[in-house]
């Protein structure tokens, strides 16, 4: 029998493996939202960051952005430049090469961005996402770092109003305080403008490009967790304090 050109067992194969792939989609976002479970509720001291990854960034589906057919296409990419490397293949991850790798060379991905990445944005892009801090990305940590960048980038361009390339300062402000909800002071975001920007003419102006803006997303989301943590587990609660010892200071920071 025939449907729609095709023969009726493999229409039904094909739904059955569209089917499998949207449960698995909905599986790996669940599991996201149990790992941030805790950090998505509101805080007095650190803002409402959490909420805007659940509501905005677990729901991308990065494969879509890219234009691949189907999840499984997206991991095809992981897979294939995984096993390009033993070391690789025995953990079932990625190194922060790989990840350069993939967002430079394949061509839906980097036509997508229109930017080459750094081994050091790759670098800290992989840190952020390495809760077993080994210095490999697996497949789970590799998607949900997709689903962070489509999400900025399109935050981004909604801000990029004159479609330069670049945000200004007052833009970069709202959306870490409004969009992205830290409770961050004024003299924090007036260092962060600094870091992360380079001045202009006329007036000086600030201006932010795409590739920095990650780079603080990055390390804004990783180091409020890293100290939202210690803190809840120093006092039993959220102080909005904690102590680092010397150690643990280090390797908060030093793997960014």
């Amino acid at each position: 029998m025939m449907y729609g050109g095709y023969p009726a067992d493999m229409q039904n194969f094909q739904q059955h493996q569209y089917a499998m792939q949207q449960q698995q989609h909905q599986m790996m976002r669940q599991q996201q939202m149990e790992r941030y479970q805790h950090w998505q509720q509101p805080s007095d001291f650190y803002g409402q960051y959490g909420q805007y990854y659940q509501n905005n960034v677990f729901n991308v589906q990065a494969w879509q952005a890219y234009q691949f057919g189907s999840p499984n296409d997206l991991q095809a990419v992981f897979t294939s430049v995984m096993r390009n490397n033993a070391e690789n293949v025995m953990r079932n991850a990625i190194q922060a090469e790989d990840l350069m790798h993939v967002l430079n060379n394949t061509p839906s991905i980097k036509n997508f961005y229109k930017i080459n990445w750094s081994r050091e944005m790759c670098s800290i892009m992989l840190a952020m996402l390495d809760r077993s801090r080994d210095g490999f990305m697996q497949w789970e940590e590799f998607l949900e770092l997709q689903q962070c960048l489509v999400a900025w980038y399109h935050v981004f361009c909604q801000h990029d109003a004159d479609r330069s390339g670049f945000i200004d300062s007052s833009e970069l402000y709202r959306v870490i305080q409004q969009l992205f909800g830290y409770r961050i002071q004024p003299n924090t975001l007036t260092t962060i403008l600094k870091r992360y920007s380079r001045v202009v003419p006329p007036n000086s102006r600030y201006i932010v490009a795409f590739d920095d803006f990650v780079a603080l997303s990055v390390r804004l989301r990783s180091y409020t967790d890293a100290f939202r943590k210690r803190d809840a587990r120093e006092h039993g609660g959220e102080t909005g304090t904690c102590q680092f010892h010397y150690d643990d200071f280090l390797q908060c920071v030093m793997c960014l």
